[in-house]
């Protein structure tokens, strides 16, 4: 990309979008298309289908994996909601080195490249691993394989989950000037990104169920890894537009250099009324106040993991529930909805409900003078998550009941549970984020969003330690009311933690201000970044 970049002031910006005076323009190299496209820089299409793409393939082997490992891998129900946790954890473990790579080497060009590349193999490994038929002779091997896949997968999936979003972001940030067109394409842009993820994550959670059933796991695993081919070719196609900066040093190894340094002078000098400020001798006194501001943010997350070590079942103990249910819905053209199919619910419910809140139920909670600060959002989020693992416990109970007499419930009684933690997640899962973004000092942006997303990986990590040590000593119903206990818990340690907390307060900015950072959400398992 160098070749086809220029240096100005430290930043790089595309050749084919400077104008005669050369300046950064504004206009689309191919604005003679005409089309939503044609205001953005020309590299904006490729990123966004890119996405689309990649987010079919994600979600489309996420969604039937579970079933996958109960059917076709012969493991038990609580051997299948191990591995799917530890895949999440891996997932949203390695953004953190993915940002590095990005960071200190690759750039985000080529790191995003290059683990697609990975992530593809993983793909088409476990679409191969899917072909034999289930035999006791070849199950180690294909466990193995399985394995193999699934780790490479989460390799790709989350190194570039921090880089395609603020690559993208990149591209109007360095490609035009600043004023109110550079604002509002990129608002624009992360709307089209989020859309772009919702819309391949629904379009696969119902589909590749179909495909399952309907003909085979390797036919449902093929379809995914042919979607991240297309995402691949059509990401490389956009290399001659795109803005690449140069990697620029990684704020992480700043982060590690003060506790490290620290922890060390400390023990031989001692230190002042903080225990970092034994750093300064090492370090810059402005660094070691922003890396005090990150630890109080980050102290605050300590207890949100359990939010999402409930939430990411949806892809585990709520599938095995759906499965022992009636998929039929007579009076709806007499269609079967697959167990797995009811993981579309979330994606769906979030692009309904978050206008719903923006629009209705916050702003009439602020007329009637009754604003919620974030952690109090999230401690609701909380509440919310435990009442819908309250309900699942009550369905189970019902189920086993039916079963006994030998009748089986509708899997639409399932809704109620899927509607009551959506609304969680959207309290706190938006407002989480939010809250750790405004709060953190600004040079800290990028730990934040890492340290968010680690806490997912925490969460499904809690996820598979309490599922191998209740085994199968809890009921159905017992597990899904033991982990609601849990989730009550944490969310009074959060309270706790959030009554002690100082905000900081923001710093006014004028509309005209050039935006360098803008807050995104995505729906399901993408929660939200900062780009």
């Amino acid at each position: 990309m160098a070749d086809d970049a220029r240096e100005r002031g430290g930043d790089y910006i595309a050749v084919g979008n400077l104008d005669e005076d050369s300046q950064p323009s504004n206009r689309n190299p191919n604005s003679s298309s005409q089309g939503y496209f044609s205001s953005f820089p020309g590299s904006i299409k490729y990123l966004v289908w890119n996405e689309f793409c990649e987010r079919f393939s994600f979600y489309g082997m996420k969604t039937i994996l579970a079933l996958y490992l109960v059917q076709h891998l012969r493991l038990s129900e609580n051997e299948s909601t191990e591995l799917v946790h530890l895949f999440i954890v891996a997932c949203y473990a390695t953004p953190i080195l993915g940002a590095f790579i990005s960071d200190c080497y690759w750039g985000k060009y080529r790191t995003v490249l290059y683990l697609s590349m990975v992530y593809c193999i993983g793909n088409w490994l476990m679409a191969a691993s899917a072909l034999p038929k289930a035999d006791p002779t070849i199950q180690r091997t294909l466990f193995w394989s399985t394995a193999g896949a699934l780790g490479l997968i989460a390799f790709g999936t989350g190194g570039i989950k921090p880089c395609v979003a603020a690559f993208g972001g990149d591209q109007i940030q360095y490609s035009l000037p600043d004023g109110p067109t550079k604002e509002r394409l990129h608002r624009q842009f992360f709307s089209l990104y989020y859309f772009a993820v919702n819309a391949g994550s629904v379009l696969s959670t119902i589909l590749t169920p179909v495909l399952r059933a309907d003909f085979s796991y390797a036919i449902a695993f093929a379809v995914p890894a042919a979607l991240m081919m297309c995402a691949l070719l059509i990401f490389w196609l956009g290399r001659k537009t795109y803005v690449d900066r140069p990697p620029e040093g990684n704020v992480f190894a700043e982060v590690g250099g003060v506790v490290v340094d620290a922890i060390k002078l400390r023990r031989s000098r001692g230190g002042g009324s903080h225990w970092l400020d034994s750093a300064r001798a090492k370090h810059d006194p402005g660094v070691v106040e922003d890396v005090k501001g990150l630890m109080r943010v980050l102290a605050l997350l300590l207890p949100t993991p359990l939010f999402w070590s409930l939430f990411d079942q949806q892809s585990s103990k709520w599938v095995f529930q759906a499965n022992t249910m009636d998929g039929r819905v007579p009076w709806l053209f007499n269609i079967t909805i697959q167990p797995d199919q009811m993981q579309a619910l979330n994606p769906v419910l979030i692009l309904v409900m978050i206008p719903l809140f923006d629009q209705i139920i916050y702003p009439f909670l602020e007329y009637h003078r009754f604003s919620l600060r974030a952690v109090p959002r999230m401690v609701i989020g909380m509440i919310l998550s435990a009442i819908a693992f309250l309900f699942s416990g009550l369905l189970q109970l019902a189920i086993d009941n039916h079963a006994a007499s030998g009748q089986s419930l509708s899997i639409l009684w399932q809704i109620p549970q899927y509607v009551v933690i959506t609304a969680g997640e959207i309290m706190f899962s938006i407002t989480g984020l939010e809250f750790a973004y405004s709060q953190a000092p600004d040079s800290m942006k990028a730990v934040v969003q890492s340290a968010w997303l680690f806490t997912v990986s925490a969460g499904n990590l809690v996820t598979v330690a309490l599922v191998a040590i209740i085994g199968n000593s809890l009921s159905k119903a017992n597990e899904f009311f033991f982990f609601a206990a849990g989730c009550v818990v944490a969310m009074l340690l959060l309270l706790w933690a959030g009554s002690q907390f100082v905000y900081k307060q923001r710093r006014s900015q004028s509309f005209h201000a050039p935006v360098d950072e803008t807050l995104i959400v995505h729906a399901t398992d993408d929660r939200a970044y900062v780009g």
